[in-house]
């Protein structure tokens, strides 16, 4: 669920909607979101495809124009900041296991649920996270 732009699609609004949740940006197109199936540039990117791993990061473009946007946005749009290079920086200095147990405590709701960066509320408890947490 990790996308190749380090993005954690499992805290998308489109994979925590209860009816037909969006599989990921990995996934098939029909289960996507219309924007991930239709409109990422970075999903369909043929460079990033032909990388040893799908990660925007070992492309020789890194960051492209589409990254730099997509980073930007997600920074400053939502109510909970997020920071995809960030993410990607991470994984490759702690490893993926390591990313996604500090991605679990960070976007974890003590009623088991999990925040979603699009709106800051718990897809468990609805509880609303509207202060943007950064990373530490």
């Amino acid at each position: 669920m990790i996308a190749p732009c380090g993005l954690n699609c499992g805290i998308c609004h489109e994979t925590l909607r209860k009816e037909n949740p969006c599989t990921g940006c990995l996934g098939p197109n029909e289960t996507k979101s219309d924007y991930c199936a239709n409109h990422c540039k970075i999903s369909v990117c043929d460079i990033r495809q032909t990388l040893p791993d799908r990660f925007c990061d070992q492309c020789p473009q890194f960051p492209c124009s589409e990254m730099t946007d997509k980073e930007i946005w997600y920074a400053n749009t939502y109510p909970m900041v997020e920071s995809l290079m960030g993410n990607l920086a991470l994984i490759r200095k702690e490893g993926m296991e390591k990313f996604l147990q500090l991605e679990a405590e960070r976007w974890g709701c003590p009623c088991g649920g999990t925040i979603c960066v699009h709106t800051g509320i718990c897809s468990g408890c609805g509880k609303e996270y509207t202060i943007r947490k950064h990373k530490e």
